[in-house]
């Protein structure tokens, strides 16, 4: 009896092992078709040290002009006379990093979410996948430059599993502690999110969440909701991130073609 229950728990943990390596196993091949499009997000002042200030991650779709990434990377100050340029940094073939400026075509405010439209020649876009297939339990990846301003800009990729799909702006016990994002969300109804077992940094923000054998989007790494919705992960990362899933960036590059 104890040796068959040893045979069936040695088979159950190595058929879990197999499950694990072969959703993992394309990833590799996947990542360098993704790193191309995966963009560096923000300023540029040539009085500030360092000129370049990186604010988040984008990815490019459509026609290779169009950048998305979070609202909040974006700087409050852009309109002012004496404001740094938005730009984004595109990878180029011979590997240095390119500077673009870029316009803002769209923000949506509630999902978090910004259309930029980048100057120069278009790079090679990522297809957007339908996120209304994406269940619980499904493995995916993130890519983005994380603490980029201290580590370097090099791409990096983590991997993730859906924890769940949950909404992004749930009531507060008391009022006293409803926040402002999480009140507007509430008088414009909730949406999904999707939540990840992994931990997501500053630089973060912006990335594509994709498919592993794919390559196709499924949702925007998202910080801020995190932070006034949930656990503050910035200060104190608890292995939990969010992404805004991609049918909410379809619709927003859908108005734009």
């Amino acid at each position: 009896m104890k040796r068959r229950l040893f045979h069936a728990t040695c088979l159950w943990v190595l058929s879990l092992t197999w499950m694990g390596c072969h959703a993992w196993a394309g990833l590799a091949e996947t990542v360098l078709r993704v790193k191309p499009s995966v963009v560096l997000v923000g300023t540029f002042k040539t009085t500030e040290s360092p000129r370049f200030q990186l604010r988040g991650a984008g990815f490019l779709v459509a026609r290779g002009d169009l950048v998305v990434t979070n609202a909040h990377v974006l700087p409050a100050d852009l309109d002012k006379p004496d404001a740094p340029t938005l730009v984004v940094q595109v990878r180029s073939g011979q590997g240095d990093w390119q500077m673009r400026s870029v316009t803002v075509l769209e923000t949506d405010v509630l999902r978090d979410l910004t259309l930029l439209r980048m100057e120069g020649a278009p790079g090679p876009v990522l297809r957007i996948g339908d996120s209304r297939r994406v269940r619980e339990g499904d493995y995916l990846a993130f890519m983005g430059f994380p603490i980029g301003g201290s580590l370097g800009f090099s791409h990096v990729t983590h991997r993730a599993t859906v924890s769940t799909i949950t909404s992004a702006a749930l009531p507060s016990p008391s009022a006293g502690r409803l926040k402002e994002q999480a009140i507007r969300g509430l008088r414009n109804g909730t949406f999904d999110i999707f939540q990840l077992d992994a931990t997501a940094y500053p630089g973060n923000s912006g990335g594509p969440l994709f498919d592993p054998d794919t390559g196709e989007v499924m949702g925007v790494m998202n910080m801020v909701l995190i932070k006034n919705t949930r656990e503050s992960a910035l200060s104190q990362p608890s292995g939990i991130s969010y992404a805004i899933p991609s049918r909410y960036v379809q619709a927003l590059v859908d108005r734009h073609r």
